[in-house]
């Protein structure tokens, strides 16, 4: 159990670089500044960095502790059914050309497979959880379209705009800063789990599991890159410099906050309402909604699905 729980945590690393780290460096992969090799450097150097020295690890200790308490081998089992469960929805719903929310999945998954299993659940972490994901696209939509209102002021000329290119390699650090405080520490859920670094009530996030998931991410990442660029740079939106600093910068307060309290809540659906603001504020022609609805639809499938599925390996796994 515990070797297929470390492929699995292997191979989830891998698949949320693919799915999260591709989203986070797509907004700005079409607009000069930063270039997309250093972009993804900083990516991987804030996974590393930002449990161990900056935020702990509140989103990982909820998603391995809180929203289904459990232990030893009931965890294992539990994790594992929600990893397999999450990766397979977002593989299925990718190959629609649906892109969606791994954390989500994991979520639907970890509560599916509590659920089968005939573990305790949270209801209250649960719901708490759900409330701030589904507020989180909407206020960064909100944030997003007024500040670009803003940032339409601001870049003018060309010397303002050298102005922004130095603004937009900020902004994106601190998005990513953002990720390691909350979304990236799914990663370190599981890797905990599967190494028995989450005892007891909190998740400890040792230097060599943190290089190891950083590298991981980044091979995904790099595998995913253009895929989730056509889909969010150019389906939703043509994006410019200012687009790609609204995003950055709007899905760095929502998922930053989020993180300090120890909900996960999404990355790519913040970028994404970011960018679909800061549209909308030009023009509401600017955005591309059907592309935008269909996107919103597959995050709606997202968690009842990983929730049926997870439910039904827990329920396989209690029989086992």
């Amino acid at each position: 159990m515990r070797d297929a729980l470390v492929a699995v945590a292997v191979v989830f690393a891998v698949v949320a670089g693919t799915n999260d780290g591709s989203s986070i460096l797509s907004a700005g992969l079409r607009v000069p500044g930063l270039r997309p090799l250093t972009s993804l450097a900083v990516l991987m150097a804030a996974v590393l960095v930002g449990p161990i020295v900056l935020f702990g690890t509140g989103v990982a200790t909820t998603l391995a502790h809180h929203l289904v308490p459990s232990s030893g081998a009931s965890a294992d089992r539990l994790v594992l059914v929600a990893a397999v469960s999450a990766m397979t929805v977002v593989f299925a719903l990718t190959r629609f050309g649906l892109p969606t929310s791994l954390t989500l999945a994991l979520i639907g998954g970890i509560t599916g497979a509590g659920l089968g299993a005939g573990l305790p659940l949270s209801d209250s972490t649960l719901v708490t959880i759900l409330v701030f994901g589904a507020a989180a696209p909407l206020l960064c939509v909100a944030l997003g379209f007024l500040a670009a209102r803003v940032a339409l002021r601001a870049v003018g000329g060309s010397q303002v705009t050298r102005r922004a290119r130095r603004l937009h390699g900020l902004a994106f650090s601190l998005q990513c800063l953002a990720y390691s405080a909350n979304g990236g520490q799914k990663m370190l859920a599981i890797f905990a789990v599967a190494a028995g670094a989450a005892t007891g009530s909190a998740v400890r996030d040792p230097f060599w599991l943190g290089v190891l998931m950083a590298l991981l991410f980044g091979c995904g990442a790099l595998l995913g890159l253009r895929r989730i660029s056509e889909s969010l740079g150019k389906d939703i939106l043509a994006v410019h410099l200012r687009h790609a600093l609204v995003a950055e910068s709007c899905s760095f307060a929502v998922v930053m906050g989020a993180g300090l309290m120890g909900l996960p809540v999404t990355m790519s659906q913040s970028v994404t309402g970011a960018l679909i603001g800061a549209g909308a504020s030009e023009s509401r022609t600017r955005v591309r909604w059907p592309a935008a609805t269909r996107i919103a639809g597959a995050w709606a499938v997202t968690l009842p699905a990983s929730i049926a599925l997870a439910a039904l390996g827990g329920g396989i796994t209690r029989l086992i």
